[in-house]
C-alpha cells in the first residue's frame, strides 16, 4: 500500500527513490558513530590528557558555508555529518573573526525559522557557552571608553548587534537558554545600561536591545501582565485547573489592543497576547461547562465530543509511516463489549468526523475534574479508519500522566481551530523585531508610504509613471474609482483598498496582478492570500485567463476548471535539492527512535518524578521530530513553486507557509477580503523581504471572526489591521459604483452604511423574478425561535416558508438549483433547511449556507431566513451592521427575507431604517407576492 506523506501525495515518489541506499548509509554512520564513540570513551577514560580535539571546520571552510543560498546552507549542515557543525566550533580562544561569520552562518539559518529544526538550532546554540561568552566580552568592550573607536563601521556594529539580539532572545523565547546562558544574557543587559560610549549608546539597534533586555529582566507591572515568553499556545494543566476555581466572567480577562504601539516588541507581545487569549478563552468556557454538567451532551454539539475513548498504539509502527504511529479508538467501550471487533460508527457519526480537520487539537483527560491533561493534534483522517471509529493522532503534550494507553478517556476538540492560531504565534515567538516587516505602518502608524522598492530595478525605472504606462492605464477597464485605486496602488508599498458589495474589488485585483506581471515579473511569485477557499477559487478560475503559472495551496479546488494548479498536481522536480531526501529519512529514522524509546519508556512507567520526566523530554522530541518532517514538506513544495508566477492559498494555510515566502523572497503579497482577516494572522504573510503589500476589502462587511465569550465581540479588539490602519487616518481607495445587485437592494444599504454606493447602468436591465410580483420582499411573522443548544438557534416556521418559496422559485419560476441559494445566520437553521429540502429530489441542488459562509459571494436570487423571533426581544447578532450589510448584500435579481421585523427594528437603527425603505416600496408584508401561472 502506498502512504501518504502528509498532504503530498505526489512527492511520495520522489523520496521512495534510492530509499534502500540511503537508509544503508545512514545505518553504516550510525554503527561507525557508536562503535567510535565508544573507543573514545575507554581512549578518554585511560588517557584523558591525550584525547584528540574534536575537528573543526576551518574559517575560511565557514565562510564558504556563509556564502551558500540559505537553503542550501541548511541542507548541507543538516545532512553532513562530520564535523558537527553545531558543537565545538568555536572556542574560547577564537578570534573576532571567526566568532562573526559564525554568528552570520546562525543568523541565516535562524531567519528560516523551519519548525522542528529552528528549536533544534536554537537549543544547540544555547548549549555554545563560549560563543555567548565571546558575546559578552563584546558587549563589554563595545560599552568601554576606551573601545569609542573599535571600529569606524558603524554599520557592521549595528549588524553584529542585531546578530546578538536575533539568537539570543529566540533563544530565550523558546525556552532552551539554561541558567549559565540567562547569567550571561543579564550581564549583557548590565553592561548596556551602564554604558559608557555615547556613540555605541546612540545607535537605535543598541537602544532596541536595552528595551527588549530591560522588558526581559525588569519587574514592571505592565511587562508581567504578558505572557512568558516561552509560553505555549496551549494550557497547561495547572492554567487549566485554574480555570475551574475562577468564577468571574472570562471577558473581564479580555486582551486590550491599541492603535498606537512604544515599540515593535511591545506590539508583538501584545499580539502574542490576543492569539493565545482568544485562543484559550472558549477552551476556558468549554472546560468549566464540562466540569460543571459532569458530561458531553449538550455542550458541544457541532465539535468532536466522545467518552470513554482510549489511545491506541499502531503495534507495527517501526514499520508505519510517522503519522499512522498513534490512534484513538472512539469506539474502545463498544469493542469491549461486542463480540464483532470490526464495529464501525453510524452514518452521523461518520459524517460529522468528516468535518474534522488534520491540525485540529484535541483535548483528553480521565475525569470531569482534570487531574490529568493530554493533547494531541489530529495527524490524519483516512476515510477507512475513520469508519471504523480510528483518528491518527500526534501527541503534543501530556500532564500528569504516565502511560497514555489502556486508559479510558473523555474526549473534546477545542472550540477554536489549532492549526493557524500555533502557527501564528509561533511566527510572533520568532520575529525578530529589528526588521519587522512593514514595521513602519503597521507598528509606528506612519501614514505617509514609499514606492516600492522593487520599482528602481523594473525596466525602465519607474515604469509605472512612464507616460507610456499612462497611455496605457486610460485604455483599461476600469471606472473613475478602480483607475484612482489602480494608480495609487503601484507606486505606493502600502495599500488599503475599501470595496462595497459587487463594486469590483477581484476585477481590480487581476487587473493589478496582470500589469505586475508584465512590468515587473522578476519580482514573482506574487503571493494572493484569503479567507475563504470558495473566494479563493473564484479568484482563480478569472485569474486564470490571462496566465496559467499558479500554484494554489491547502484543500484542493471542488472546481474541475482550475485543479491543474493545486499544489499536489504539479511533479516537476528535477529543481529538488537531492540532500532533501537524505533528510527526509533521517528524520524519520530520528522519529522512530525517539517514539520506540518512548514506548519503552511508557511500558516501564513506575510513577516516579523521573520516569516522568522522561516520558515528557521524549515525548518533546517525537513532537519536534515530527515538526521537521513539516518543514521538509514545505521544502519540497518550495523547489516545485519556485518558477511559478502566483502563489494562491487562504489564511490557514499561509501560516504555515511562512518560510516558503522567505525562501522565495516574494516582494509582493496581496489580501483578498483583508477586513476579515485577524492582524495576527496577517503577520506571518510578511517577511523582511516584502516590499509591496496591497489589502482589499470592506470593514463595514464582515470583521475577522473571534472568539465567541461575551463581551469580545463588540470591542475594538476584533479589528483587522485593514480597519485599524482605516480609523488610524491611513489613507484608503474607495470603490463607490456597485455592479452586482439591483438598485432597490443598494438603497437598503445608504447612507446609514455607505454613504456613497452608486449603481452602475447595467442593474437596471436585470429580468424581474419569474412568476413573483416583486423582486425585493420581507415576510413578516412572529412565529417563535427554537433553542437547541445554548447559543444554537433554528426557526421550523421559517424552515417551512424556506421550503415554500424555493419550490416555486424551481418549480413555477423554472430556476435551478445552483441559481437559487438559501442563507441564514445560524448554523442551526442551515441543518434544519438542509434536513427539509433534502426530502425533495429536485430541491437537493439548492445552496445551503451561513451568512458569514457567503461573505465575498454572490447569487441569482437569495432566501434569506434571520430566524431569531422571541418575547424578550433578544436579536443576537442580528444587531450587527456588518453582518445586515453582507446578508442584505449577496442577491442580484431577487432577495426574499422572512423574519420578526417587530422585534429588529425595536432593538437596531439599521432594520428600522431597513425596514421604512421597505415600506416606502410596499416591499414587507405577511404573504410572499407569488404569481399564479396563467
Amino acid at each position: 500500500m502506498v502512504e501518504l506523506f502528509g498532504e503530498d501525495y505526489d512527492c511520495w515518489e520522489w523520496f521512495q527513490a534510492d530509499k534502500e541506499k540511503i537508509l544503508r548509509s545512514l545505518t553504516r554512520k550510525k554503527a561507525t558513530d557508536g562503535r567510535q564513540l565508544q573507543i573514545n570513551r575507554r581512549y578518554n577514560y585511560w588517557n584523558r590528557a591525550k584525547a584528540a580535539a574534536p575537528s573543526k571546520i576551518p574559517t575560511d571552510g565557514l565562510q564558504e558555508i556563509f556564502n551558500l543560498q540559505p537553503l542550501g546552507m541548511f541542507l548541507y549542515l543538516a545532512t553532513e555529518i562530520e564535523p558537527n557543525f553545531f558543537v565545538d566550533q568555536i572556542g574560547p580562544h577564537d578570534d573576532l573573526e571567526r566568532v562573526l561569520i559564525y554568528t552570520r552562518i546562525l543568523v541565516t539559518l535562524c531567519e528560516l525559522e523551519l519548525p522542528g529544526f529552528h528549536y533544534d538550532m536554537l537549543s544547540k546554540f544555547a548549549a555554545c557557552t563560549p560563543l555567548i561568552e565571546h558575546y559578552e566580552e563584546l558587549v563589554r568592550k563595545l560599552c568601554t571608553k576606551s573601545f569609542r573607536t573599535m571600529w569606524t563601521d558603524m554599520k557592521r556594529v549595528d549588524c553584529i548587534i542585531s546578530h546578538m539580539q536575533t539568537l539570543l532572545l529566540q533563544a530565550q523565547r523558546a525556552g532552551v537558554m539554561d541558567k549559565n546562558g540567562m547569567q550571561i544574557l543579564f550581564n549583557i543587559w548590565t553592561h548596556l545600561k551602564n554604558n559608557q560610549n555615547p556613540t555605541i549608546e546612540e545607535r537605535p539597534i543598541c537602544m532596541e536591545f536595552l528595551h527588549q533586555l530591560h522588558g526581559l529582566f525588569s519587574v514592571d507591572l505592565d511587562v508581567l501582565a504578558e505572557p512568558n515568553p516561552a509560553a505555549e499556545l496551549y494550557p497547561s494543566l495547572e492554567e487549566l485547573r485554574l480555570w475551574l476555581k475562577q468564577h468571574e466572567d472570562a471577558y473581564l480577562h479580555a486582551p486590550k489592543l491599541t492603535i498606537s504601539y512604544i515599540s515593535t516588541t511591545q506590539y508583538i507581545n501584545s499580539q502574542r497576547l490576543f492569539l493565545r487569549q482568544q485562543f484559550l478563552l472558549p477552551l476556558r468556557e468549554l472546560v468549566r461547562a464540562l466540569h460543571r454538567k459532569r458530561s458531553l451532551q449538550n455542550v458541544t454539539p457541532l465539535q468532536l465530543a466522545y467518552e470513554e475513548v482510549q489511545i491506541k498504539l499502531n503495534m507495527h509502527f517501526p514499520d508505519a509511516h510517522s503519522s499512522k504511529l498513534l490512534f484513538v479508538d472512539l469506539l474502545a467501550a463498544q469493542r469491549k463489549s461486542a463480540a464483532d471487533h470490526d464495529i464501525q460508527l453510524g452514518n452521523s457519526e461518520e459524517e460529522s468526523l468528516l468535518k474534522l480537520k488534520t491540525g485540529a487539537l484535541l483535548c483528553f483527560s480521565t475525569s470531569y475534574d482534570f487531574d490529568n491533561l493530554i493533547l494531541a493534534t489530529v495527524a490524519g483522517t483516512d476515510i477507512k479508519q475513520l469508519r471504523r471509529g480510528y483518528i491518527a493522532i500526534t501527541i503534543v503534550r501530556q500532564f500528569n500522566i504516565g502511560n497514555i494507553y489502556g486508559k479510558s478517556l473523555i474526549m473534546f476538540e477545542t472550540p477554536v481551530y489549532f492549526e493557524p492560531y500555533q502557527k501564528a504565534y509561533i511566527y510572533l515567538t520568532n520575529s525578530n523585531v529589528i526588521n519587522f516587516p512593514m514595521s513602519d505602518y503597521i507598528v509606528h502608524g506612519l501614514t505617509r508610504t514609499q514606492p516600492p522598492a522593487y520599482l528602481n530595478h523594473t525596466q525602465p525605472p519607474n515604469v509605472y509613471e512612464s507616460q507610456k504606462f499612462v497611455n496605457k492605464l486610460r485604455k483599461m477597464p476600469l471606472n473613475l474609482s478602480q483607475h484612482d485605486a489602480f494608480q495609487s496602488v503601484l507606486n505606493t508599498n502600502f495599500n488599503l483598498i475599501q470595496g462595497p458589495p459587487g463594486t469590483g474589488k477581484t476585477h481590480l485585483s487581476l487587473q493589478l496582478i496582470k500589469t505586475m506581471l508584465e512590468h515587473a515579473k522578476f519580482c514573482a511569485p506574487i503571493v494572493v492570500i484569503t479567507y475563504t477557499n470558495d473566494s479563493l477559487d473564484k479568484f482563480l478560475l478569472k485569474l486564470s485567463s490571462f496566465t496559467s503559472s499558479i500554484v494554489r495551496f491547502g484543500c484542493q479546488s471542488r472546481l474541475p476548471e482550475i485543479a491543474r494548479f493545486n499544489a499536489r498536481a504539479d511533479t516537476n522536480m528535477h529543481m529538488i535539492n537531492p540532500r532533501l531526501k537524505r533528510l527526509y529519512w533521517m528524520v524519520n529514522l530520528e522519529i522512530k527512535e525517539h517514539f520506540k524509546r518512548l514506548q519503552t519508556l511508557y511500558a516501564a512507567f513506575n510513577d516516579s518524578d523521573k520516569a516522568y520526566t522522561d516520558i515528557l523530554a521524549t515525548q518533546r522530541l517525537v513532537w519536534n521530530a515530527q515538526e521537521k518532517l513539516n518543514s521538509i514538506r514545505m521544502i519540497f513544495q518550495h523547489y516545485l513553486i519556485v518558477k511559478k508566477n502566483v502563489l494562491a492559498m487562504t489564511t490557514t494555510c499561509a501560516a504555515r507557509m511562512n518560510f516558503v515566502f522567505r525562501f522565495l523572497k516574494s516582494r509582493i503579497v496581496i489580501f483578498e477580503e483583508a477586513a476579515e482577516i485577524l492582524e495576527a494572522h496577517i503577520l506571518p504573510c510578511l517577511t523582511p523581504y516584502t516590499e509591496h503589500v496591497i489589502m482589499i476589502g470592506d470593514h463595514m462587511q464582515l470583521k475577522p471572526y473571534i472568539s465567541y465569550i461575551k463581551g469580545l465581540k463588540y470591542s475594538a479588539i476584533c479589528q483587522s489591521l485593514f480597519e485599524r490602519l482605516i480609523r488610524s487616518n491611513f489613507h484608503v481607495n474607495v470603490l463607490n459604483i456597485q455592479y452586482r445587485m439591483r438598485n432597490t437592494f443598494a438603497e437598503l444599504l445608504c447612507p446609514l452604511i455607505y454613504q456613497k454606493l452608486f449603481s452602475h447602468e447595467s442593474v437596471y436591465n436585470f429580468p424581474p423574478v419569474r412568476y413573483m410580483t416583486k423582486n425585493l420582499y420581507f415576510l413578516q411573522h412572529q412565529e417563535p425561535e427554537t433553542h437547541i443548544y445554548d447559543g444554537f438557534l433554528c426557526n421550523d416556521w421559517e424552515t417551512q416558508r424556506v421550503s415554500e418559496i424555493v419550490s416555486h422559485l424551481i418549480d413555477v419560476g423554472g430556476y435551478k438549483g445552483k441559481e437559487v441559494v438559501v442563507l441564514t445566520p445560524y448554523t442551526m437553521q442551515v441543518e434544519s433547511i438542509k434536513k427539509r429540502l433534502s426530502k425533495t429530489k429536485h430541491l437537493k441542488d439548492v445552496g445551503i449556507t451561513t451568512v458569514d459562509s457567503f461573505q465575498g459571494l454572490e447569487a441569482d436570487i437569495v432566501v434569506l431566513s434571520l430566524v431569531r423571533s422571541n418575547t424578550h426581544g433578544n436579536i443576537g447578532f442580528l444587531s450587527e451592521q456588518n453582518r445586515i450589510c453582507v446578508a442584505m448584500s449577496r442577491a442580484r435579481y431577487g432577495l426574499y427575507i422572512i423574519g420578526n421585523m417587530k422585534i429588529l427594528s425595536q432593538k437596531s437603527p439599521t432594520w428600522r431604517d431597513i425596514q421604512n425603505k421597505l415600506r416606502q416600496q410596499n416591499a414587507i408584508g405577511e404573504e410572499f407576492p407569488y404569481k399564479k401561472m396563467m
